[in-house]
């Protein structure tokens, strides 16, 4: 049990002494209450106040009670100020400061009291400095909690990003098994088609001897002849497209593998309706690449916006292609007013064999490749798209990519 504080006369000034049951209730109160006169002087105070400012009585027994004002206060903590004590209730969080310069946070009630025409304050304090210690503690352990909270998202992203980079490679890995496979078996065709069609320009050569003017049908083969050895550069090229290589690299203006795909898709486009609009920037540099690989994946965006534009049955469409120069990259964009992508398709885009498209009009492998041959070149590739709004794949190629390290 607590030790009971020794009763003591109250030392008063201008203050109407209390009678003996309010002495004890005053002295024992375990609030700290001090008595002012009317120029706020303190004339009673008991003990619980002098453990709370420090002084004994005798050291501010009729001082001013601003002598305990707090010189810094912040936040929406204040100090001891006149207007105070009419205000009546309870003010909350205000600062005094001790004998030895500490300050404490207290709970702040003034009581006017006249009697026999002498004006009085009562006042009762209750000390809060603990638990706004705490509160401030807390305040920063949530802070603290809210920052590492943050970081491990951060790292989570980050943890997340090199799975998902690690789970692409090994795909891209077991394509690269799997392409050398299929390009073996699709080189022999091939040939054999390059084969006839060389036989079929060799007969025809004897006919047109003599004329002026070469017919549609040997211009017709020999592209059949230029267009199967592109394929089987393709096919090389398909065999180590997850290899970084240097061969065949030169220096590209991405324009020309552009009008390259574009030509070879022309007939399709006009047949379905669709009109290509160019936006070629002047300044767009040229880039360390190689061009088939350019032209390859240009084909593949094009027939991708194709069949986007197609699926949406109105029998027409617009593709829109445009450059521009990006810092030292060079930047291409192809959109289209197709059927657009939804978020999960988005995120599968350039998985190997993933595919919207119905059995037997896709495999699924154009954006895949290109992503590997774009990659060879550390350049990137992105896609912005909306369900019935088009799609946009937006490229970026580094000017040379031996440089960027």
């Amino acid at each position: 049990m607590p030790k009971a504080r020794n009763l003591k006369a109250l030392p008063t000034l201008n203050a109407v002494r209390p009678e003996n049951f309010s002495e004890i209730a005053f002295e024992n109160s375990w609030d700290p209450i001090l008595i002012l006169d009317g120029e706020f002087k303190v004339v009673a105070m008991n003990g619980a106040a002098e453990e709370l400012v420090g002084f004994v009585r005798s050291e501010i027994l009729g001082d001013s009670i601003f002598r305990l004002k707090a010189t810094k206060h912040t936040g929406r903590s204040r100090s001891i100020e006149p207007e105070l004590f009419d205000l009546g209730g309870t003010v909350e969080d205000v600062l005094i400061e001790r004998k030895d310069h500490g300050v404490r946070v207290v709970d702040f009630s003034s009581r006017r009291v006249e009697k026999q025409g002498v004006l009085n304050y009562v006042l009762l304090f209750r000390d809060h400095t603990g638990r706004k210690q705490m509160e401030r503690d807390l305040i920063i352990k949530h802070q603290e909690l809210k920052a590492a909270y943050i970081e491990l998202e951060k790292k989570n992203h980050e943890l997340k990003a090199s799975q998902e980079t690690l789970i692409q490679a090994g795909k891209m890995a077991a394509l690269g098994e799997l392409a050398a496979g299929i390009a073996h078996e699709l080189n022999q065709p091939l040939m054999s088609i390059r084969g006839y069609a060389q036989e079929l320009e060799a007969i025809l050569k004897p006919v047109i001897t003599g004329l002026p003017v070469e017919t549609e049908v040997t211009l017709s083969t020999r592209e059949i002849i230029s267009q199967a050895d592109k394929m089987a550069k393709i096919i090389s090229h398909l065999r180590t497209f997850t290899r970084r290589s240097t061969e065949d690299m030169e220096v590209v203006d991405v324009r020309g593998p552009i009008e390259e795909a574009l030509k070879m898709l022309d007939r399709q486009f006009k047949s379905r309706g669709i009109t290509v609009e160019r936006d070629f920037a002047d300044d767009v540099p040229q880039v360390y690449a190689n061009s088939l690989q350019l032209e390859q994946i240009f084909i593949n965006l094009a027939t991708n916006a194709r069949d986007a534009i197609e699926q949406m049955g109105r029998g027409s469409g617009s593709i829109r292609i445009s450059t521009r120069k990006v810092g030292q990259f060079a930047e291409v964009r192809f959109t289209d007013d197709g059927v657009g992508m939804n978020d999960r398709t988005k995120q599968k885009a350039f998985n190997p064999f993933f595919t919207t498209k119905e059995v037997g009009k896709g495999m699924g492998l154009g954006l895949s490749l290109s992503y590997g041959m774009i990659s060879k070149v550390q350049g990137s590739i992105r896609i912005e798209s909306e369900v019935g709004r088009g799609t946009t794949f937006i490229i970026q190629l580094p000017r040379d990519f031996r440089e960027l390290g």
